[in-house]
């Protein structure tokens, strides 16, 4: 098998930083729906994907040895439900 003429690191190097930049501009267009002159935000909704969010930020910091802890509202992550909760259905009542 041939010697690869980029080395790990190298690759890291070249692949780690853009993505990093990538990620930064994203979180920025994400602030920019705070702007409640422009936007009226369901509360419940942005709890859950910030929760989301800070999830896979703990995780992918784990992944590279980064001991990284997130809290919200002083909870762990871990002990909140993100689900979406189920809409109630209603039944319909057919006259007879």
């Amino acid at each position: 098998m041939p010697i690869p003429s980029e080395t790990k690191k190298d690759n890291f190097r070249r692949l780690f930083p853009p993505r990093v930049e990538k990620l930064v501009k994203q979180f920025k267009l994400v602030g920019n729906c705070s702007t409640k002159s422009s936007y009226e935000y369901d509360k419940e909704l942005l709890y859950r994907a910030w929760v989301e969010i800070g999830k896979h930020l703990q995780s992918t910091a784990k992944c590279f040895g980064v001991d990284f802890k997130v809290t919200v509202d002083g909870k762990d992550l871990y002990e909140i439900d993100t689900s979406v909760p189920k809409k109630k259905r209603t039944r319909k009542v057919t006259k007879r």
